[in-house]
């Protein structure tokens, strides 16, 4: 019997290399450092466009696919660009919602995450904190905080973008700190929300702004509703909620990128609510009458576009956010990931199994996952830049991630 791949890490990325390597019977454990599922906020509001939903279709049964799509959100229509005092900005067509050129799926990333992982049970294990691993001529082995260790064939880091694989994999990883801080969030459509919210504000993505003042605050924010919410018992769907996801510049939120992972809820919906604090009135009640349990704030990172190549490995490689973190501008983080996922096992499968894997296969998968994360995070430069005060690649800070 080979020795399981082993997967650090269960985001999306994560359990979809999981769903797919469960396909094509190749042996995984799939371990996370949270104590359970639902441990943390990790984001609301996905889309799910061409590239993560072919990865999708390629990685999981036909029926795992089918309650994929029956846990999805209504899709959006196009929305307006106002400003913060609510007036209308001209723009032709409106806010048109990225992704909307092709077939794709609006995701509440929770639901998503849950979704993904029915079947899994048995081959996920939580509370695993990984410290350490050490490679050897037939296996790999990871050593974990609570002293204990397991052995692999391969082990894969889809640990996000503090990934402590590729801290030892790939210590010297430079990326980029744009400077932009985003805090996101969640308001419940409650009938008392409803009758704050402006009509055309309910329906569709927009966007807040200030094109005279690019240094203000912006805000994307979209309704969330579930069309199948009758017909699906697990995962269970949420009520209907406004997601919104409020950019800003770190000149306005003293405080350093490593201490935004320890802000707490209740200090993150304090911010957001003083930062839009002169708004529209109907506007402000998005963040007044938030969910300020649900409230995070991030600073947002970005691997170099030109990610530099590696001597690969036949024991170690690496997904998503661990690799080629990017803005959330573009809607291709969780979509490049979903890529990855389905990448990877079609090569392992192609291989034989565990047991064909080599530098020769892990090489061919980074050098592919290096291209395409190069356009990916172009587009979600150029997505940021336009519509969210991103600086240029060139005036960010280059840090070690």
């Amino acid at each position: 019997m080979p020795l399981p791949v082993l997967i650090v890490g269960a985001g999306l990325g994560g359990i979809c290399l999981a769903q797919a390597l469960k396909k094509n019977n190749i042996p995984f454990k799939l371990f996370e450092q949270d104590e359970k599922s639902t441990f943390r906020a990790q984001g609301y509001r996905l889309r799910i466009t061409k590239h993560g939903v072919d990865a999708l279709k390629e990685a999981l049964t036909p029926e795992l696919f089918t309650l994929f799509e029956k846990t999805c959100a209504d899709t959006p229509a196009i929305g307006v660009r106002i400003r913060p005092d609510g007036t209308h900005i001209p723009s032709p067509g409106g806010f048109r919602p990225a992704g909307s050129q092709s077939k794709s799926y609006t995701v509440d990333r929770s639901t998503f995450r849950e979704a993904l992982l029915t079947g899994l049970e048995g081959h996920v294990f939580f509370g695993k904190s990984l410290e350490q691993y050490t490679i050897h001529p037939d296996k790999v082995t990871v050593y974990f905080a609570d002293g204990s260790t397991e052995d692999g064939s391969l082990l894969v880091g889809a640990d996000g973008v503090r990934s402590q694989v590729r801290k030892q994999y790939l210590p010297s990883f430079q990326g980029l700190d744009t400077g932009t801080r985003i805090i996101f969030g969640k308001t419940p459509s409650t009938p008392e929300f409803l009758a704050k919210l402006a009509e055309e504000y309910r329906h569709g993505m927009s966007l807040v702004l200030d094109p005279e003042d690019p240094s203000q605050p912006c805000v994307l924010f979209e309704s969330i509703n579930f069309p199948y919410v009758n017909e699906i018992i697990e995962p269970q769907l949420p009520d209907p909620y406004m997601y919104w996801v409020l950019c800003t510049q770190s000149s306005q939120i003293p405080i350093s990128r490593e201490k935004s992972w320890h802000i707490n809820p209740q200090e993150s919906a304090d911010l957001s609510r003083k930062l839009t604090s002169s708004w529209n009135p109907s506007l402000r009640a998005i963040f007044d009458m938030q969910d300020s349990s649900q409230s995070a704030i991030r600073s947002i990172l970005s691997a170099m576009p030109e990610i530099a190549p590696w001597e690969p490995s036949s024991r170690v490689t690496l997904l998503g956010d661990a690799i080629h973190v990017m803005p959330p501008t573009g809607a291709m983080g969780a979509n490049t990931a979903l890529r990855d996922a389905a990448d990877l096992a079609r090569r392992i499968a192609t291989a034989g199994g565990v047991e064909g894997v080599d530098e020769v296969v892990v090489g061919d998968y980074e050098a592919n996952l290096r291209g395409f994360a190069k356009t990916a995070i172009e587009l979600s430069w150029q997505g940021g830049m336009k519509s969210f005060g991103l600086k240029p690649v060139e005036q960010c800070e280059r840090i070690i991630l």
